[in-house]
């Protein structure tokens, strides 16, 4: 069942402030895509408000709190984009440890016999490390074990654990020493932003890759720039950052053996499509209906 068929829809081109809080005056539902703020001001703004529906896996930039005073729902797509992150994360990895990028850019410049010198391991062979326990390491974590049987190891601060595959449980330290692989899947906290900085680096393997496909503020960058160009570790990717677009004279963009992507590991068109499933949840509030995919709210 469509919006339509529960209420009169209206369409926003135009997602700032302003124009939200003059639609939303007599709104009952508010359908948002990813990047639009919805403030306690705009909540306030709408007396009628029953549901807020988010087309993302993520909540940033809603007023939860002001939200959850209200008694308003608030329902999203965790899964949407989960399959085409943990494809696009493992995708980073493998080019990290074939040099996939390096080969390409050398053979181009005119490159052959002199490239063909065995480098890289297997992944099988390798340890992985996966920081955070949440749905795209869990199905990051389930393609690794499954395709390649590599050993896993994880660290999660909230204490959450996986249970659709044989992975260990270790502390933050461990991780970062044993993982030939680190791959990010932490949400952004106060105790989680700058979390990976100059210190954890170099308690990392001089042969270990960095992954991060999550929050580009967990990974201090310049941070990290430097201890690539130091070698102590060997790689990374990052399709994240703190300011996005990455500014142009930021020093990542000239580290050695350095991935970067414009955020881009979830935006598939299957994943798009299943984004706006989330209006199905919205029209189960309107009609006093359980929604399948509620956020649980902060205790007002």
């Amino acid at each position: 069942m469509g919006l339509e068929a529960v209420g009169e829809v209206t369409v926003l081109k135009d997602p700032a402030p302003e124009t939200l809080i003059a639609a939303v005056q007599e709104a009952d539902a508010l359908l948002i895509r990813a990047k639009a703020h919805v403030t306690a001001r705009i909540i306030d703004s709408a007396p009628r408000l029953k549901v807020i529906g988010r087309a993302s896996p993520t909540m940033d930039h809603i007023d939860l709190r002001a939200a959850s005073q209200r008694a308003i729902h608030v329902v999203y797509s965790p899964h949407a984009a989960v399959r085409a992150s943990a494809e696009f994360t493992l995708g980073l990895i493998l080019a990290l440890q074939r040099r996939i990028l390096f080969y390409d850019r050398q053979f181009r410049q005119g490159q052959f016999q002199a490239l063909r010198l065995p480098t890289g391991r297997e992944l099988g062979q390798c340890t992985v490390g996966l920081l955070g326990v949440d749905h795209v390491s869990g199905e990051l974590g389930r393609m690794i074990s499954s395709a390649f049987g590599s050993r896993l190891i994880y660290h999660c601060p909230g204490g959450r654990r996986f249970s659709t595959f044989e992975a260990e449980a270790v502390d933050l330290d461990t991780l970062l020493a044993e993982a030939d692989v680190l791959s990010v899947h932490l949400r952004l906290t106060p105790q989680t932003k700058g979390l990976l900085n100059a210190d954890r680096f170099i308690r990392m393997k001089s042969s270990a890759i960095l992954v991060n496909t999550s929050r580009g503020a967990v990974v201090d960058t310049k941070a990290l720039a430097v201890a690539l160009k130091r070698r102590h570790i060997a790689g990374a990717s990052l399709d994240v950052f703190e300011t996005e677009p990455l500014q142009a004279d930021h020093p990542l963009r000239q580290a050695p053996h350095c991935i970067l992507t414009p955020h881009v590991a979830g935006a598939t068109l299957d994943a798009v499509s299943r984004r706006y499933q989330v209006a199905q949840d919205v029209v189960r509030v309107l009609k006093g209906e359980s929604p399948r995919y509620p956020f649980i709210l902060p205790t007002a």
